[in-house]
């Protein structure tokens, strides 16, 4: 059962791998859903994107249509390409999403070292102390590997791995109040269901608020080689793993969370929407609000007028 069931999943993922590896670009043409700007336009604090860590998702590519998002909340958003303390001083917010190691760039299998330096770390440590705010996203095999020392750091524990369905169909994920798997929260706050894409795993503090975890259909594969699974690949329930989570820390706050293509839009091959475009997503923009307001902190009323 056990061979067959690898088995299983490599002919399933043989067949995605060409999609994933395939072309993979920002979808700018979705419809923005936001009933009410946080913020007047362009007036509201500044979000910075990083993209000095080989990143895969970054604001001239793969983030592009989340920027699309929080610029129509009334968000300003810039490019980060190098992490200093004046950087991290002109933001309000920093959003690290897939971060990778140079040594990983299209050589996605272990090792996988860390995408920051001890010094880049102590920094958003500090910095984040001091009152700023980080949203931290890394998903599947490398990029949870290349953000674990940043997580460590803030109290939360990322795996290198896939989150899978056992039965290995197709993603989206489909996360819902009703079966237990998004948490009753500020989070979650008018989204009944999340769709994902498939992403890594994590732990995380007690002292978090945590957004969803992964229904009992679903495992952890931590293969050698991304994509790549056979009978040595470790298996892990995923009991103690969650979706995401965020907290206080000293003066500012941080979010965590599994998996970048949640948080945008995508079109694969031409064809595949992956993310906020998906006909399965129609909750995934509000969600994508909902954290970037609870790192905010509390909701400020402006006269759209």
């Amino acid at each position: 059962m056990f061979l067959k069931q690898f088995l299983k999943i490599t002919f399933c993922f043989l067949g995605f791998l060409p999609m994933v590896k395939g072309q993979q670009v920002p979808d700018l043409d979705f419809p923005v859903s936001v009933d009410q700007a946080r913020y007047p336009l362009g007036e509201g604090p500044l979000i910075g994107i990083d993209g000095g860590h080989n990143n895969l998702h970054q604001l001239a590519g793969g983030f592009a249509p989340f920027a699309k998002l929080a610029r129509a909340d009334g968000y300003q958003v810039k490019a980060v390409p190098v992490l200093s303390r004046t950087q991290l001083d002109s933001l309000d917010i920093l959003i690290i999403a897939n971060a990778l190691h140079a040594s990983n760039i299209g050589n996605w299998q272990n090792p996988v070292p860390s995408a920051f330096t001890q010094a880049e770390i102590n920094l958003l440590e500090t910095w984040v102390q001091s009152g700023g705010k980080l949203w931290v996203i890394a998903d599947h095999m490398p990029f949870g590997g290349a953000a674990a020392d940043l997580a460590t750091a803030f109290g939360f524990t990322y795996e290198n791995g896939f989150v899978m369905r056992k039965s290995q169909a197709w993603p989206p994920e489909r996360y819902t109040k009703s079966e237990g798997t998004l948490l009753e929260n500020s989070l979650t706050e008018a989204v009944d269901t999340l769709a994902g894409f498939t992403g890594s795993a994590l732990k995380s503090p007690d002292s978090a608020l945590i957004a969803g975890k992964f229904p009992s259909t679903h495992q952890l594969l931590l293969p050698e080689v991304a994509w790549q699974f056979n009978e040595q690949t470790e298996v892990r329930s995923l009991d103690d793993y969650v979706l995401g989570a965020v907290k206080e820390h000293g003066g500012g706050r941080v979010a965590f969370f599994t998996e970048a293509a949640m948080f945008t839009a995508q079109v694969v091959q031409n064809k595949h929407k992956v993310g906020f475009n998906s006909p399965a997503a129609p909750y995934n923009q509000r969600f994508a609000l909902n954290v970037l307001h609870w790192l905010d902190g509390e909701p400020i009323v402006t006269n759209q007028n």
